[in-house]
């Protein structure tokens, strides 16, 4: 009679362990791609939110590229619930990155 009580113990704890494994939502992204994607947007805000006056054209052209790569990432991020979105924006942000790189040297 106690090895019911036990194997029905056993069963229990062990359904308990794969009920989080059975619900959790497939497709949803790690935490990691996320952080990094909003780390490089926020990176790419610094440069590119209040843009400097430049006399310079193709400077404020580039500029004004890259923030416009900022303001997609930013809603791509606001939707972003992958990790293939996660990466998408970080993408546009190293994108709009560059463009600041570019327009600094």
């Amino acid at each position: 009679m106690t090895w019911i009580w036990i194997v029905g113990a056993v069963l229990l704890l062990g359904a308990g362990a794969l009920v989080p494994a059975l619900l959790s939502r497939p497709g949803h992204s790690s935490d990691d791609e996320a952080i990094a994607a909003r780390a490089k947007h926020n990176q790419l805000g610094l440069h590119v939110e209040v843009l400097p006056p430049s006399g310079d054209e193709r400077v404020a052209a580039l500029l004004n590229r890259a923030r416009e790569r900022w303001i997609t990432a930013g809603g791509v991020l606001a939707q972003a619930r992958t990790e293939e979105e996660y990466r998408l924006a970080e993408r546009i942000c190293a994108e709009g990155l560059a463009l600041v790189k570019e327009a600094r040297t």
